[in-house]
């Protein structure tokens, strides 16, 4: 798989964490409301936020690393046309 590639799976890899995290802190404002909750309940959705922010950070670095990587895969610009430095310039 090409570096590309797996930018753009990271890329919607962070997007789908970032999605499911709204989710759960939507959850958790819900059980708050909810009368009868149980504790578990939403120290469940707390620790599924820390999990998916690890995971979330994780695959940023992952993200960022290959990023450089592809930067650094593609060739600095140099003229083709060879320079003629003239005597007296």
């Amino acid at each position: 798989m090409d570096l590309k590639t797996e930018i753009e799976i990271l890329k919607d890899n962070i997007s789908e964490m970032q999605r499911q995290l709204q989710q759960a802190h939507v959850r958790i404002k819900e059980l708050v409301k909810e009368n009868g909750n149980t504790q578990e309940e939403l120290i469940k959705e707390r620790q599924f936020i820390q999990e998916i922010t690890g995971e979330q950070k994780r695959v940023s670095e992952k993200l960022e690393s290959k990023m450089n990587d592809y930067m650094s895969s593609i060739p600095d610009v140099v003229d083709s046309k060879p320079q003629v430095l003239k005597e007296g310039e």
